[in-house]
């Protein structure tokens, strides 16, 4: 097919018609695109990667008498990194990113009120889940060895190196006797209701916060019911100290504390201990 080329000087009259056309072409198109804009492809936001994971004492419901030890995590993201960086106190900073990273309890959503249900070893076991959803498994160190004197680097393998403290049966083990001068006293493992108020006290002494957590545990003192926080605070000091060193041994969950390597130097056992801060912070 030949292209005739139309000199507007030449042929005036064919030059007017094809603008006129092209004119009417113009305002068609325009039309039809106001009528049927153009829709942009919806921009797919991609889940963190999550995981399950079992955990060490669960949720236990003594009426139906069934056990939730699963729970499902994901890997923090840059939101929770900026509402996280908000909070000053690391108590509260890691209540929040247990809260916001642990999506399921069981087959239930991970609600603050369920998670308040979960023992403090499972919550900070979560954490530690959570950690390593998050950056890995690895954590690099320096550390002095007391015996030779020489500073080598260490990698903690959070899988692997540290002592977790596990219940023999996750049903019965949920209590303890503790026999004290005064005579049987049942203990009850702290959970996270106990653990948040903890973690809210301020201008508490030691002491105080002890009581706090005697309180929330102690559930009977001889067979009788603790009611009121007299009970505890009339405990001899002997009695308490005892009490919460059980309490704190038997405790199942992480136990940071006790992460060890042997030196690279003279194969004597160095000390890493570690807090549930530290994790996100190394």
């Amino acid at each position: 097919m030949s292209t005739e080329i139309v000199n507007a000087i030449d042929n005036p009259e064919l030059a007017a018609q094809l603008a006129q056309a092209a004119i009417a072409m113009s305002d068609s198109v325009t039309e039809e695109e106001q009528q049927e804009p153009i829709m942009e492809a919806p921009v797919e936001i991609v889940p963190p990667p999550s995981g399950e994971v079992t955990l060490l004492a669960g949720i236990y419901n003594s009426f139906t008498g069934e056990l939730v030890n699963t729970a499902e995590i994901r890997e923090l993201t840059g939101v929770d990194e900026e509402a996280i960086a908000k909070i000053s106190d690391y108590g509260r900073s890691l209540m929040s990113i247990l809260d916001r990273a642990t999506v399921k309890i069981g087959d239930e959503k991970a609600t603050p009120a369920l998670l308040d249900r979960l023992l403090a070893g499972d919550r900070e076991y979560l954490i530690i889940q959570i950690r390593i959803a998050t950056f890995g498994n690895e954590i690099d160190l320096k550390a002095k060895c007391s015996n030779c004197n020489e500073t080598h680097d260490y990698t903690i393998d959070l899988n692997n190196d540290i002592v977790i403290n596990r219940l023999e049966d996750p049903i019965s083990d949920r209590s303890i006797i503790v026999n004290c001068r005064i005579g049987q006293v049942l203990v009850e493992f702290p959970n996270g209701s106990v653990q948040k108020k903890l973690i809210n006290i301020q201008d508490r002494t030691a002491a105080e916060m002890d009581t706090v957590l005697l309180k929330e545990c102690v559930i009977e003192i001889n067979g009788q019911p603790v009611v009121n926080v007299d009970q505890v605070k009339n405990l001899g000091m002997q009695d308490r100290r005892k009490i919460l060193t059980e309490l704190s041994e038997k405790n199942p969950g992480p136990d940071l504390s006790k992460i060890t390597k042997d030196c690279l130097a003279c194969g004597q056992e160095v000390p890493l201990p570690l807090t549930l801060a530290d994790l996100f912070l190394l």
